[in-house]
């Protein structure tokens, strides 16, 4: 059961970084350096669009301190 919902939990994963990459691929200006559905390279707090998303909403992402 467990071994299950593990394939379940990683299936749902990698689909919603897919979904996630190719919904800010869609922004204009794309964001840089370009993200890749399958690639982690230029994901996270190294690239501005995800960053975003990924900082605490007490932090202001665009503060330089």
């Amino acid at each position: 059961l467990n071994k299950g919902a593990d394939g379940a939990r990683a299936d749902n994963t990698t689909r919603l970084k897919v979904t996630v990459a190719s919904w800010l691929m869609q922004q204009t200006p794309p964001p840089s350096p370009i993200i890749h559905g399958q690639n982690k390279f230029g994901r996270g707090f190294n690239n501005n669009a995800t960053g975003q998303l990924l900082c605490p909403i007490d932090y202001d992402w665009n503060d330089p301190v």
